[in-house]
């Protein structure tokens, strides 16, 4: 089974304002007026430090923990709602960086400290949104949309792309209809026209997902790093998905190169480095996140890493090491993580446990990655009926994900229906 991969979309600049996150606004504005942004420079796929100039990534970072310890010293003094927003803002924006989990926590807590001050402020309700949807808490996080629209009616047009995101990660395709209709349109604004290349992705087009990637780097204008960095990150990912290693190495590179500080593109390098056969460079890559992180998966991935180097022993305390932790997120966060610790269990051989998480994710979420991998689990788990349900569903969604190939084992063993023997989802 290949390793599941996160999509990881870049939260709106409505929800991160005024930390370098302003090109999707300007966009926005432009399209709007009909105005075509001037094309960035570069004529590299992906562009490299010389071909588009952003701010040095250990200036942008060291900036952003400057902001952040200043804003902290200002709500010790006095803990106003509005300086409790821009503190969460700022730390979940460095979370979505370094993936350290305590900033999003502590976001979270500012943010339910604010609307204990100010219940209907609207930039404190959809920021809290992105952090909830951010721990997969998705019913709460509409809540909080559908109060930033009663409280400010003229944010309701702007809160669309939050809705549309939810709407892809629980499986929602049915609110997604024109997305899709025009995921091959190339008129828009950077953010659009890498979503339209996320969808492209899901369809099975990774031709096309490429190319809307391409043009969103040209639409490029903002001097922060991250953008372009995430943008590079995206397509690393569209060619990892496709076993694309060696190629999908280049954008990895590439966006680390721009912010080294950028966990996921770190962690993608590390892997394709592994796939490579790169032991060296990758086991550096991987210790560097996991001193930043201390994340499971991280661990377990170097755990596989030490395997494929013949190190078992080493491999052998890594992955107890992982399970340890896998453990400790899925009792603490199980909508955020359960997802992430299925591809884990069935690697490691535990194929109950991988199916207790698949089918608690596939209550939660709707999407085709969840069926798919609740089909892997139910068939490493011996349950072909469910596996069978499951993949049915997966079919059903009407998108060809590169990981429908994981199941090609269940094509010719599944009967045309078994959708009934799946549990009820719960609410998303």
């Amino acid at each position: 089974m290949r390793r599941f991969v996160r999509i990881v979309l870049l939260v709106s600049p409505l929800l991160i304002t005024g930390f370098g996150i302003a090109n999707e606004a300007r966009a926005t504005a432009n399209s709007a007026a009909g105005v075509t942004p001037v094309p960035a420079r570069a004529q590299n796929w992906p562009a490299g430090l010389d071909d588009i100039q952003t701010t040095s990534g250990d200036i942008y970072l060291g900036n952003l923990d400057a902001r952040i310890d200043a804003l902290a010293a200002a709500n010790r003094r006095n803990a106003r709602a509005d300086l409790q927003v821009s503190q969460a803002g700022a730390l979940y924006h460095r979370y979505r960086i370094r993936g350290k989990l305590a900033d999003a926590e502590h976001a979270l807590g500012l943010l339910d400290a604010a609307l204990a001050q100010s219940p209907r402020n609207a930039e404190a309700l959809a920021l809290r949104a992105t952090v909830l949807a951010g721990f997969h808490r998705f019913t709460a996080a509409a809540a909080d949309l559908d109060a930033v629209a009663s409280a400010n009616p003229a944010k309701a047009g702007a809160l669309a792309e939050a809705r549309r995101e939810i709407s892809l990660a629980t499986g929602r395709y049915d609110l997604l209809r024109e997305d899709f209709s025009r995921s091959t349109d190339p008129q828009g604004g950077f953010y659009e026209i890498a979503f339209r290349g996320n969808l492209l992705l899901q369809k099975g087009d990774l031709a096309g997902a490429s190319a809307q990637f391409r043009r969103a780097q040209a639409l490029f204008t903002d001097s922060s790093p991250m953008p372009l960095a995430w943008l590079h990150v995206q397509q690393g990912i569209a060619l990892l998905r496709h076993g694309r290693h060696a190629d999908a190495a280049l954008f990895f590179k590439a966006a680390h190169d721009r912010l080294p500080g950028f966990t996921l593109a770190t962690e993608h390098l590390a892997e394709t480095q592994t796939q490579l056969r790169s032991f060296a460079v990758a086991r550096e890559l991987y210790a560097r996140v996991i001193a930043d992180t201390g994340s499971p998966e991280f661990i377990g991935a170097l755990a596989g890493l030490e395997r494929d180097a013949g190190n078992a022993s080493l491999a052998a305390r890594l992955d107890a090491r992982a399970s340890e932790g896998w453990s400790r997120l899925v009792a603490k966060y199980p909508a955020a993580f359960a997802q992430h610790a299925i591809g884990f269990y069935l690697d490691r051989g535990e194929p109950a446990r991988a199916l207790a998480l698949a089918q608690q994710n596939s209550k939660l979420r709707q999407d085709v990655g969840s069926y798919i991998l609740l089909a892997l689990a139910a068939e490493a788990a011996g349950s072909r009926a469910e596996a069978c349900a499951a993949r049915q569903l997966a079919m059903g969604s009407g998108l060809q994900p590169p990981e429908m190939e994981d199941l090609a084992s269940l094509a010719t063993s599944c009967p045309a229906v078994f959708a009934s023997r799946l549990p009820e989802p719960l609410q998303h």
